[in-house]
């Protein structure tokens, strides 16, 4: 009887060792430990103010006015709008794989007459005189992190406009991974 309680004790004390040796060594983050969680979507930040969208160019630029000049749009008249970050296919001088998709889906998310919030990074300019902004719908959805979580856009960094940059190429890879939208039809 000893002898099989023994036994017993030796089993679940084998038992316990290969638990511990096991979940020690799990994929799940441990405090203290360099693993990371995938970033989040932000909230519309505060410092974000109201745009009215008159029309989308593509699937990455559009149209819109401010009511009231801020320390980022001076005037009120007619404004280039970049979204940051990002990158769709396009639509002139060629039309690109899936560029009448993204194009659809900035106007379904950004209508003409609809308010955005738009918020900058570092550069509030490119090259060409547009906007870089980022850019939230009326009922706080991140339209730029839409479109790359969609497959509707690629991530598109140029520095030192880099605040969601972790999250766009984490969206972008799941977008890939799961071939969404371009990342499934164009190949």
């Amino acid at each position: 009887m000893a002898k099989r309680v023994l036994i017993a004790l030796l089993v679940l004390a084998v038992a316990a060792g290969a638990a511990w040796w096991f979940a020690e060594r799990s994929d799940a983050p441990v405090e203290g430990s360099s693993a990371t969680a995938a970033p989040t979507v932000p909230p519309r930040p505060a410092d974000a103010f109201p745009m009215t969208v008159e029309s989308v160019h593509d699937g990455d630029t559009l149209r819109a006015h401010v009511d009231a000049p801020n320390g980022v749009v001076t005037d009120l008249a007619s404004t280039r709008v970049r979204l940051l970050g990002v990158d769709t296919p396009e639509i002139s001088p060629q039309l690109d794989c899936w560029g009448a998709e993204a194009t659809a889906r900035l106007a379904a998310l950004a209508p003409p007459g609809s308010t955005i919030w738009v918020a900058p990074d570092v550069e509030v300019y490119d090259q060409y005189g547009r906007h870089l902004l980022y850019v939230w719908t009326a009922d706080g959805r991140f339209v730029n992190a839409e479109l790359v979580a969609q497959g509707d856009a690629r991530t598109e960094v140029y520095r030192p406009n880099t605040l969601h940059e972790a999250l766009f190429r984490s969206l972008e890879a799941d977008a890939r991974a799961g071939s969404a939208g371009q990342w499934g039809a164009c190949g």
